[in-house]
């Protein structure tokens, strides 16, 4: 979804997620690509 340039908040919206969360995967796609992102599920 970012990769599309799709916006944090619409992406926690669409997933279900907090918009803190989606900042993080932002932050760590932005960094590391896909394979940071691989196992980023939720720890609930």
């Amino acid at each position: 979804m970012f990769e599309r340039g799709e916006r944090q908040v619409d992406v926690a919206s669409a997933l279900g997620v907090s918009q803190q969360t989606a900042s993080k995967w932002h932050r760590a796609w932005l960094t590391g690509g896909h394979e940071a992102l691989e196992g980023a599920g939720r720890a609930g």
